[in-house]
């Protein structure tokens, strides 16, 4: 991908670049990504603007995808690749599960299926574990437990 900052500046002072052609950098990761996502290109591209306009705001956010296939509402939130660890909310049999992702203790993405309520709260959590906070996995995993009683952990 075309290399940017974190507000989406090439090494060009007057060239910006936004969206699924970029790799950028996100310090909440500590990695540089390239996304091909519609949230992606929307926020990197306001950091452009911003840049430009003279009031520049870092991009560096949590990455996160949805993609609504038939009766399927996938949600994903994080990034998964370098996980070694799950743990599963709901059955995975079923068409209505989440399952959360772990490098060593650190909570680092979510997918949730037919779980919107639960997406929304593991958005919080992903970010707020790139932050430092940790998670117990178990209470992660525990269906009594509502999407609200998670936000609380």
């Amino acid at each position: 991908g075309i290399v940017v900052n974190d507000t989406a500046r090439t090494s060009h002072p007057d060239i910006y670049a936004a969206g699924d052609c970029t790799q950028h950098p996100n310090d909440l990761l500590g990695r540089r990504l390239r996304l091909e996502s519609v949230q992606n290109a929307i926020e990197q591209g306001k950091a452009a603007a911003s840049d430009i306009l003279g009031a520049p705001v870092a991009y560096h956010q949590i990455p996160w995808f949805w993609s609504d296939q038939y009766d399927v509402k996938l949600q994903i939130v994080g990034m998964s690749g370098d996980h070694d660890s799950v743990v599963t909310r709901g059955d995975l049999n079923s068409r209505s599960f989440a399952v959360f992702y772990f490098k060593g203790n650190q909570l680092t993405a979510v997918d949730a299926v037919n779980r919107p309520g639960e997406f929304m709260v593991a958005k919080k959590l992903v970010h707020r574990a790139a932050e430092g906070d940790v998670f117990d996995p178990e209470k992660l995993s525990d269906e009594n437990l509502s999407a609200k009683d998670l936000m609380a952990l």
